[in-house]
């Protein structure tokens, strides 16, 4: 143990103490008659003992805490401290003849120490504590922990360490009727969760955290819809990445906490496998799908890594991000690129050699694409056209197209462009029967211009919520999952493969929002919500798959269309290509037959 970290105002303390202990020991053993018979040998082994115990205090780093946070780790550490210093005391006394003292004191001795050693560190600790409490008291906010289980036990040591939190726990409440009534650590255990209205009423509670380990969604939407009327936001203690280390933290619960879906863990063999050592490029980096593949991929330790994106601004946010990580010079590409330029993309491709491609590009935003079908078409078909010649002449042994559940039975030009792309990656696999594949899912939440970040400006500009049908449905996904599955996904995809994930339960947008007024402290009662009605290019609910010929795949939450799903309706038997192209050529002229030809090749039966 390094001497910088010893406190010597502790070390001399316990040394005081150390002595002390010694002569009370004396005075418990003998009489007062007999003392002075002992106490010319014990004032010759007391050198002996100060310097043992001294040595084995700084040998075992009983120093190397803070007395205020002492438990019971600590007093064993002591007690090995002081069982140690005392066989040294005992053997030296004896070997050389030091004095003649009854055996019994030095039994006496390493006990009363250790008692007097933790009451010291101990007293300190109340000392604090009940300073902290008194401050807490009168400016931390009155706080309640649902769950008096070891989990909730937990957060209330950690509530009562850490005063910069300002939260001061009233006391428990749990479902455990043997805990009802009964005080934890001081702290009563209140009633069930059933009286948690009332508790928060007869108590003046402010804070509410949860001490349930995995909480799950039902149960978090039962104690938000108890607590939103007061206007309080449930806490939780999470983890946060800091330094590369996970980080316990408190935090409000977020939407994702209420998702009714439980992910399967995720085998990621065969994700390494096909990325490890390999040189892949990420269509559409800057988004929110395309940088979490980046962020990713990089896990498995690609040789080279291209990001590729048109807007300079999305580029240059993942670039700067990724300039932490240690090999960014060797691995990282950035590539400011527009999938609609062929001569540029070759370029990239001529110079880099990608072996994987995971094309993310993609004009996403319904009522946008259905506002500007021209542009959206070009870039949509034609880009992911563009990089399926280039993937076929440079060799590029794995393709995965990110599509959407909008290209099943599409209703407007987004999800009609999407199924198009899908049938090209489709095609292209059975050509070049290498591994290029779709992968099919819905909604993710936190992605950028999506509904959810909309909803939450309205609540907070305390404005009407904007929803168009008060039945529409959507399917929801974390962002981190869904990418670990397009990932996975592609790695087990054999050519033309599409994939769909998964989605669980479709979700009422209504009830989303209601969710979401719930975690910003509001009650649903009081904000307005406005029903707008359907938007072009919109439907109802959105679906996964057209055959129902799906198998599932060694992942549970990945079904595979092994034939592509590529349906021979009447347009598409007579010459794809043929059709694709001149749709493309149309679009590039403004020419409104080219909406009219894309819909009499997707042949839907949704669209206008």
């Amino acid at each position: 143990m390094s001497f910088k970290k010893i406190n010597f105002q502790h070390l001399l303390t316990d040394i005081i103490l150390s002595i002390v202990s010694v002569y009370l020991s004396l005075f418990l053993r003998v009489n007062l008659f007999e003392i002075n018979y002992f106490i010319n040998d014990v004032h010759r082994i007391l050198p002996i003992i100060i310097c043992a115990r001294a040595l084995a205090f700084i040998y075992f780093e009983t120093y190397n805490i803070i007395w205020r946070y002492v438990s019971a780790v600590d007093a064993f550490r002591l007690g090995k401290a002081i069982a140690t210093s005392s066989l040294v005391i005992v053997s030296a006394t004896y070997l050389f003849q030091l004095g003649v003292v009854p055996r019994s004191l030095f039994f006496i001795d390493s006990f009363l120490l250790l008692s007097l050693l933790t009451g010291v560190r101990l007293s300190r600790r109340l000392f604090h504590e009940h300073k902290d409490a008194k401050i807490l008291k009168k400016f931390g906010e009155r706080t309640l922990i649902i769950g008096a289980g070891a989990t909730g036990q937990g957060i209330l040591k950690r509530l009562l360490a850490d005063k910069e939190l300002k939260l001061n726990v009233i006391g428990f409440v749990d479902d455990d009727k043997h805990k009802i009534g009964k005080n934890i650590s001081g702290y009563r255990v209140f009633s069930s969760v059933e009286n948690l209205e009332n508790i928060i009423v007869n108590y003046n509670i402010k804070r509410v955290v949860i001490g349930i380990p995995h909480p799950s969604s039902a149960f978090l939407t039962r104690v938000l819809s108890i607590t939103s009327p007061f206007g309080i936001k449930p806490l939780l203690f999470g983890t946060s990445d800091k330094g590369g280390q996970q980080q316990p933290e408190l935090r409000e619960i977020e939407l994702k906490d209420l998702l009714t879906r439980a992910p399967h863990e995720i085998d990621i063999k065969s994700t390494i496998q096909m990325i490890k050592g390999r040189r892949v490029l990420v269509t559409g980096c800057g988004g929110s799908i395309g940088s979490e593949i980046v962020r990713q991929t990089l896990q498995f330790s690609p040789s080279r890594l291209i990001i590729l994106d048109h807007s300079e601004f999305n580029l240059y946010s993942i670039d700067q991000e990724l300039r932490e990580f240690s090999s960014y010079h060797e691995i990282i590409v950035p590539a400011l690129v527009d999938v609609r330029d062929k001569n540029c993309l070759k370029d990239v491709f001529d110079k880099y050699r990608p072996e994987i491609v995971i094309h993310a590009a993609a004009y996403k935003h319904v009522h946008l694409v259905e506002s500007n079908p021209y542009s959206s078409i070009i870039n949509n078909i034609e880009g992911t056209k563009n990089l399926l010649q280039l993937c076929e002449e440079f060799e590029v042994t794995n393709f995965v197209l990110v599509s959407s559940d909008k290209a099943v039975n599409p209703a407007g030009i987004m999800g009609a462009t999407k199924r198009v792309c899908e049938i090209l990656t489709s095609q292209m696999g059975f050509k070049t029967k290498r591994a290029y594949c779709s992968v099919r899912f819905g909604n993710v939440l936190g992605s950028s211009g999506s509904l959810i970040p909309l909803l939450k400006k309205q609540i907070e500009s305390n404005q009407s919520l904007t929803i168009t049908h008060k039945d529409i449905t959507r399917y929801f996904m974390l962002i981190e999952e869904a990418v670990s599955l397009v990932l996975k996904a592609a790695s087990i995809s054999s050519p033309g493969d599409i994939n769909v994930l998964k989605m669980g339960e479709p979700v009422r947008i209504i009830d989303i929002a209601e969710s979401l007024i719930k975690l910003m402290g509001r009650d649903p009662q009081t904000v307005d919500i406005k029903f707008t009605g359907l938007r072009p290019g919109e439907k109802m609910f959105e679906e996964l798959y057209i055959s129902g010929n799906e198998l599932n795949t060694s992942h549970p939450d990945i079904l595979v269309m092994p034939k592509g799903d590529v349906l021979a309706t009447d347009a598409q038997a007579l010459n794809p290509d043929e059709w694709i192209n001149e749709i493309i050529s149309l679009a590039q002229q403004s020419d409104a037959k080219s909406v009219v030809k894309l819909k009499s090749f997707i042949n839907s039966k949704y669209f206008a």
